[in-house]
């Protein structure tokens, strides 16, 4: 009986949960605490406050294709997949910690304008098209 109940326990620790729905108004207000919060160590031994400062000022984050006015190219399309043990780091607190955050930082690492979030786990890279007379 034991061994079935520690099988049992393996199995459900090990399988992937589904997320139904992340809410937007969630996930921006925890990119904007993440942005705004630094620890001491962080500021002043790896000066992550400016890092993160450029990825916010210079980093557009878009829920929807729809809200961008300007025209874009897909530079790049990215996803991102925490390391998830469901009983002990379920995947929708990460995903809604984490996801803008570490879609604007692929964006900056790739020289990028902004990004897109598609669905829970992928986003797009994207870079303005400049118009003919501001070349």
């Amino acid at each position: 009986m034991k061994k079935i109940i520690i099988c049992l326990i393996a199995v459900l620790s090990f399988t992937s949960c589904t997320v139904s729905y992340i809410n937007t108004s969630e996930l921006r207000e925890n990119y904007e605490k993440k942005v705004h919060n630094t620890r001491f160590l962080g500021r002043v031994l790896f000066k992550k406050d400016i890092k993160k400062k450029d990825v916010y000022d210079n980093i557009d984050v878009y829920l929807n294709e729809n809200e961008i006015a300007k025209d874009f190219e897909v530079v790049a399309y990215g996803k991102y997949t925490p390391f998830v043990i469901p009983l002990l780091r379920p995947e929708r607190p990460r995903l809604e910690k984490n996801l803008l955050w570490k879609a604007a930082q692929k964006s900056r690492k790739l020289d990028a304008d902004a990004t897109i979030i598609d669905d829970k786990n992928s986003f797009r890279i994207i870079k303005y098209k400049q118009d003919e007379c501001e070349k």
